[in-house]
């Protein structure tokens, strides 16, 4: 987890290092300029105050659209020079302070769900990329590297802003952490490092009187500051990132996420043991649409099933009434064929006060039985009940069931707003290939 002081020390280090030579020469002169940009390395935090922790602050449109306006006032000031110093160390602390907050909301992608493409779209996303190998040794190594996964988990407004321990009521917390709360002390060992080198690079040399010489950079360093310095200021590296905001708006995360579970049971009835029903209690998640699948194996005694959808109270008198009749059978207090007959009516009575009801006829409980539910805008609890509604009295069963939820999350928007963030990248790398700025009138004049 990346804590917020240390969003400070980490992503100050890594665009100290990344800065032009120009720019950290200035900057060794004004740390303190530095020190300023820095702080904006944790205004995504700043959504802590609001009760909605990782949401509106922690998308990447607004720094990437700030990040934009002042890429191309830099680039209007490079080939016509028209801006005084003031306003070129002002688009200069702006520019450095959108890298900031963009590098925030990377960092935190990893780990725990953000708010990433708000307003364009308002479903939380967590990026996780693993390591593959396969069990085949490599040399000495005992396996082999396939290559590296990623793996989006995308979830819905309401339910992204309900797993953040910030975000919780305090009886809500307690609920689920209780009230200590445990930091490694190995976590604790990296941010402080992290903090301390923070401070001696950055910080350190603000009190120093005397200023360090400079090392010689090694050859390979010089080149690649080279290369970075002549690339980074141009509109072409814009649209490769545009491009690439896109795509992974668009088509890397995909047309649409589905996220599934199973649940199975057992349709018993044997002489010591019933319980031909199976009960399962899900979410309707919101911005999803979801779906049930039923199935069941069909074995040598013929059975029917029902399905039934139903409401809280429905659900659990049916169950409460269940356990009531078995246990008055375990303890031998009423026949099989009482029990029977009683289950039976409570079949009847729950069937009545159900709102979907479905009857599978023998072999169509193992072909299955697929239910549409259609997305909502709040959480929604549902309530299923599969039970078999018919069978050979006299013989004994013992059949799997399962339920499968497989919930969708719909992109199609976002697959249409990722094509167009990706068009717009394309046309700032056209405008910069094919389009030069006029000479300056002084190498005009020169040349006539």
């Amino acid at each position: 987890m990346t804590y917020t002081f240390t969003h400070i020390a980490l992503q100050g280090l890594i665009v100290w290092l990344l800065i032009s030579k120009e720019n950290k020469e200035h900057f060794k002169n004004h740390r303190w300029e530095f020190l300023l940009i820095n702080v904006f390395a944790i205004l995504p935090d700043i959504d802590l105050l609001t009760g909605a922790h990782r949401s509106y602050t922690h998308s990447i449109i607004p720094p990437s659209f700030f990040l934009m306006c002042f890429i191309i006032m830099s680039l209007i000031n490079r080939k016509t020079n028209k801006f005084d110093e003031r306003s070129k160390r002002i688009i200069r602390f702006f520019k450095l302070a959108a890298i900031m907050w963009m590098l925030h909301i990377l960092l935190d992608l990893g780990w725990d769900p953000i708010l990433l493409f708000w307003p364009l779209d308002t479903n939380f996303y967590e990026l996780s990329v693993y390591l593959r190998f396969e069990t085949q040794p490599w040399l000495f190594f005992p396996l082999s590297f396939l290559g590296l996964i990623p793996d989006w988990r995308i979830f819905s407004l309401e339910e992204g802003l309900g797993m953040f321990i910030t975000n919780l009521s305090q009886t809500d917390r307690s609920t689920y952490l209780g009230n200590i709360w445990d930091l490694p002390i190995e976590q604790f060992g990296m941010h402080l490092a992290m903090m301390t080198t923070w401070f001696i690079v950055i910080v350190l040399p603000i009190f120093k009187l005397k200023k360090k010489t400079e090392k010689e950079s090694r050859e390979a360093v010089k080149i690649l500051s080279i290369f970075w310095k002549k690339v980074k200021r141009q509109l072409t590296l814009m649209g490769l990132f545009f491009i690439f905001l896109g795509f992974l708006l668009g088509p890397v995360i995909g047309k649409e996420r589905t996220v599934s579970y199973t649940v199975s049971s057992k349709f018993v009835n044997t002489q010591n043991y019933f319980d031909p029903t199976l009960g399962l209690v899900f979410v309707n998640r919101p911005q999803s649409s979801t779906q049930i699948d039923f199935t069941s194996q069909y074995g040598l005694i013929p059975y029917n099933s029902t399905i039934l959808l139903t409401d809280n109270n429905t659900f659990f008198e049916f169950f409460n009434s269940f356990d009531n009749l078995t246990a008055q059978y375990y303890a031998q207090n009423i026949t099989y064929i009482d029990m029977i007959t009683s289950y039976y009516s409570l079949i009847a009575q729950t069937t009545n006060l159900s709102y979907y009801v479905e009857n599978l006829i023998q072999e169509e409980n193992s072909d299955g039985l697929s239910i549409e539910i259609d997305e909502t805008e709040t959480v929604v609890n549902n309530y299923i009940i599969a039970l078999i509604s018919e069978w050979n009295t006299t013989d004994t069963f013992y059949y799997d069931a399962s339920f499968a939820l497989k919930y969708t999350f719909a992109r199609d928007e976002a697959q249409i707003e990722g094509l167009i963030i990706s068009l717009i990248g394309t046309s700032i790398i056209a405008v910069d290939q094919l389009i030069d700025f006029p000479k300056k009138k002084k190498e005009i004049d020169k040349k006539d």
